[in-house]
């Protein structure tokens, strides 16, 4: 007698399916299991198998940062104090009766000398950076005629204007560090001693071409 031919098929693609998925959730129960109870310790937890009971080790000497703080204001950011960058928009407004505005002074929360010691070869060293960051849009003598800007970019105002020959070194460096119009901060590129450097190159460049006769 011959076997009626559904008992000659192979079990249906939904049987497949649910052995599969059968399968799938028991793998995935054992794994939840052991991914729950893992061998770790909590917050604070004491441990046994340590001599003095702790379960969070102490750091290993030489490993924490020390000495990164900034604490310098003038070193790192060329200023007097913590707000001055907002200096300009914190300046109160006149009084009604209190007689004309006095006029904002810019330059008033800068350093007006290096906070580092300044020598023949740190102005060196200054002239090395200046002549990799600076001369492509100030040129070499800082008149602001550098190469990019003869091919369309934004000039920068020369050195030798009175404006910046009287600004405060702080302010210079403040610029570099930030920014400043079409300029783009170099702090990520320039470290801070460098700065500083390229800050008495261009203070002996301005004196370069000011010196007096006499």
């Amino acid at each position: 007698m011959k076997r009626p031919p559904s008992a000659l098929q192979p079990p249906s693609a939904a049987l497949a399916v649910a052995c599969i998925a059968l399968i799938v959730a028991l793998a995935s129960s054992g794994c939840q299991q052991k991914m729950a109870s893992q061998p770790s310790y909590r917050t604070l937890e004491p441990s046994a198998f340590f001599p003095d009971q702790r379960s969070a080790r102490p750091l290993v000497a030489g490993t924490v940062a020390r000495g990164h703080l900034r604490t310098d204001l003038a070193l790192f950011t060329g200023r007097k104090t913590r707000s001055g960058r907002n200096s300009a928009e914190q300046e109160p407004a006149p009084q009604p009766g209190s007689g004309p505005k006095s006029k904002f002074d810019e330059n008033r929360d800068f350093v007006d000398s290096f906070p580092i010691a300044v020598d023949e070869q740190l102005i060196e060293h200054g002239r090395n950076r200046y002549l990799i960051y600076c001369v492509v849009c100030h040129d070499s003598l800082g008149t602001g005629h550098g190469k990019i800007v003869e091919r369309g970019y934004t000039p920068p105002p020369s050195y030798h204007i009175p404006r910046l020959r009287d600004a405060p070194v702080g302010r210079l460096f403040a610029v570099i560090s930030e920014g400043y119009g079409s300029m783009p901060s170099h702090a990520g590129q320039i470290s801070a001693d460098d700065r500083w450097a390229i800050v008495a190159y261009v203070r002996a460049l301005q004196l370069s071409q000011h010196f007096p006769e006499g």
